[in-house]
């Protein structure tokens, strides 16, 4: 079976026997595939990992919140399983070299499917229409950042839509579900609109409206088809648009 059916870090959770959210005990599991969690105060990242033949030691920094740790763990576990043996520095994207962004996708992509695996996720997304209090639900229920349950969403909900996130420094970038349509392309800012917060004098309270699709999206199609966008703001600061596509 190969890892797009079956991927490795799901292949361990049916390995160990965890069916439900509440078993996924990233210490137990890292315990399992020889890896040891240590926390304590680190000057530099939220995680780092250092290993020796078949054993590691996973060191988070205890100053984090405990969804940003599980998530660190599961990180440093997606290092362990895809890049045994190679020599990774990572202090930011501003000084990473070569080939290390690469990685540390790979690793993010594997943290996604040891916390959130699709066998758990797409049973409780079934029929559930995407908005963010199904993104609130799932991070609760599978204890990871609101932030983290999107993206994952964006991968396993059957709807088409995209998100389109706004940091505190201004930079905005995106993330498409699988089932929007791969010929429209999504703009960073809506069409002739400010899309900042502010504009909606938004604290945490989300708010839903309808939009032409062509507003957010380039592409054939998209002139005639009809969006309902909704505005959040995370805890971490940031700002996300979700554009759902009727």
């Amino acid at each position: 079976m190969t890892d797009a059916v079956d991927p490795p870090a799901e292949r361990l959770l049916h390995d160990l026997g965890i069916t439900e959210p509440g078993e996924i005990d990233v210490e137990v599991i890292a315990c399992a595939v020889g890896a040891v969690v240590r926390y304590r105060r680190l000057g530099v990242g939220d995680a780092r990992i250092v290993g020796l033949g078949d054993r590691a030691i996973i060191t988070v920094d205890n100053r984090a919140s405990r969804v940003r740790q599980r998530f660190s763990v599961a990180h440093e576990l997606g290092h362990w399983h895809h890049h045994r043996g190679r020599r990774l520095i990572c202090h930011g994207a501003a000084d990473q070299q070569v080939g290390v962004a690469g990685c540390e996708r790979e690793a993010d992509g594997y943290a996604a499917d040891l916390l959130m695996p699709r066998f758990m996720l797409e049973p409780l997304v079934a029929g559930v229409p995407m908005s963010f209090d199904l993104v609130y639900q799932t991070a609760a229920a599978f204890g990871v950042s609101a932030m983290a349950a999107a993206l994952r969403l964006a991968d396993v909900h059957p709807a088409a839509f995209a998100l389109v996130v706004e940091e505190a420094d201004g930079r905005r970038w995106f993330r498409r579900s699988a089932s929007l349509n791969p010929r429209w392309f999504v703009r960073s800012a809506a069409s002739g609109v400010s899309v900042t917060a502010d504009r909606y004098g938004l604290s945490r309270a989300n708010a839903t409206f309808a939009a032409p699709a062509q507003r957010w999206f380039l592409g054939q199609g998209a002139k005639d088809a009809q969006a309902f966008q909704t505005i959040d703001v995370m805890v971490c600061g940031r700002a996300i648009h979700l554009i759902v596509v009727a």
